[in-house]
């Protein structure tokens, strides 16, 4: 468990020794003489031994003046009868009210919703102890008079000023009374006459609660419609009873809204966040903080969308994702294959340069049936070790009859294709002018999703 401290009984003491602040003795008045309405000082009758020094003036011979009132712990015990289900949790909702920076002030706008979850506290009988320590009687009687009729049987004290939490009242109660605490009959030695109260307090100790922001909405779609040719809602035959009528109405585009529209570029194995203009690398640190989450290496994943379609993700890339210590702009990427699209016109062995390299120089292994590469250059008579024409972006493939275009790219603008580089374990897509990586590249909002 993590070190929290909360000074959670330091507060009740304070609070405690409050009650007693205030008080005044009459003290004079004899032979003439002014009546002096003086404060009864009170503090923790626990003091350090340095404090205990200065307060005798570094000296043994010099006694505590009177009036005065110590406050302490006399026991802190378990309260059972008041323990409840240790496991429960209290969950509530709160939203603040947006802070302007520029003005130091809270505005009416709504600003950050959190989500508080309370545990049950562990309930305490603390016992304080009261001692009332006086010259003479009369001033005794004095402070127990204005005391006593305090407690018609207890008060409340409010230990802080959190509306959230459950245990900030708790009743003081006055359980004993010790008049004096000397014998009778007294000698001439005694010069301090001391009275001590006892009060039973049933407090409770909170555990940290959970503070989460709320991040209910991650992405919002808005559909936008084509106008009605200047018909309004009743020339269109609107039904208040058809729930979803626009429906009937042409899709023209879609507007996708996500936190801050940041867009990401993937490249191999590693993704880097960009804000809304595509520009300037942003840290992922501030993003997931928006959502309360962590990257959990290699087990939080990010997917990916390929196509244009939204609701369809049977068709989305994901891998595994980690944070890269040497850049916070950065999360290190590991593609999980099987979510690849499998070829559609088959795989390639190599995409290469037919103009630099060609079957047994080495590079590549000698002629068999069945060799496919995807060549990056254009190939025309004068290249003898291939014996075929073909164009940058075609396939092509040796068979029985030696080496033939497999795929034409010159014929197929109109056609969307993928295939499997086995080399790298790849697959790219043709988009009817060249030949892309079929998942890396740049992801607008609402095409990419990271699952924490």
């Amino acid at each position: 468990m993590q070190y929290w401290y909360d000074e959670q009984i330091r507060r009740y003491i304070l609070q405690f020794i409050r009650i007693f602040h205030a008080f005044k003795v009459a003290e004079g008045g004899r032979d003439g003489e002014d009546i002096r309405y003086n404060t009864v000082p009170v503090r923790y009758a626990d003091p350090s031994r340095m404090v205990s020094h200065l307060l005798r003036e570094n000296s043994e011979n010099v006694i505590n003046s009177t009036p005065f009132i110590g406050v302490s712990i006399a026991s802190l015990a378990l309260a059972r009868d008041r323990t409840q289900d240790p496991f429960f949790t209290d969950t509530k909702s709160v939203t603040e009210r947006k802070y302007n920076e520029a003005t130091q002030s809270y505005s009416n706008e709504q600003g950050n919703q959190y989500t508080i979850n309370r545990y049950m506290p562990v309930p305490f009988n603390l016992s304080m102890q009261v001692d009332m320590w006086t010259p003479n009687t009369d001033t005794k009687l004095q402070l127990m008079e204005q005391i006593l009729v305090l407690f018609n049987p207890t008060i409340q004290l409010q230990q802080n000023t959190n509306p959230f939490d459950w245990t900030q009242i708790v009743e003081v109660e006055l359980t004993d009374i010790q008049f004096n605490n000397r014998t009778l009959p007294q000698g001439v030695d005694e010069q301090i006459d001391v009275s001590t109260l006892t009060f039973q307090l049933p407090i409770w100790i909170n555990p940290p609660a959970k503070v989460k922001r709320q991040s209910i909405i991650h992405e919002i779609q808005t559909n936008v419609f084509a106008d009605f040719n200047g018909q309004n809602l009743t020339d269109i035959g609107y039904d208040e009873d058809i729930y979803d009528f626009f429906r009937n109405f042409d899709l023209t585009s879609r507007v996708i809204v996500t936190p801050g529209n940041y867009r990401i570029q993937v490249v191999g194995g590693a993704i880097t966040l960009y804000d809304e203009a595509g520009v300037n690398p942003q840290k992922w640190a501030p993003l997931l903080e928006m959502y309360d989450k962590t990257v959990q290496d290699s087990i939080s994943l990010l997917k990916l969308k390929i196509i244009a379609d939204l609701d369809d993700d049977t068709q989305d890339i994901a891998g595994t994702i980690a944070i890269n210590p040497a850049d916070e702009t950065q999360l290190v990427f590991n593609l999980d294959t099987d979510t690849l699209p499998a070829s559609s016109i088959g795989d390639v062995d190599k995409i290469i340069d037919p103009t630099k390299n060609y079957p047994g120089d080495g590079t590549l292994p000698d002629l068999s049936y069945g060799q496919r590469y995807l060549i990056t250059e254009d190939l025309g008579e004068g290249y003898t070790n291939w014996s075929v024409v073909a164009s940058a972006n075609d396939i092509i493939e040796y068979g029985s009859t030696g080496w033939t275009v497999s795929f034409d790219a010159s014929t197929k603008s109109d056609t969307v294709a993928t295939s499997k580089n086995l080399n790298t374990n790849k697959v790219y897509r043709w988009t009817g002018k060249l030949w892309m990586s079929i998942y890396e590249g740049e992801y607008n909002p609402g095409y990419w999703t990271l699952v924490l």
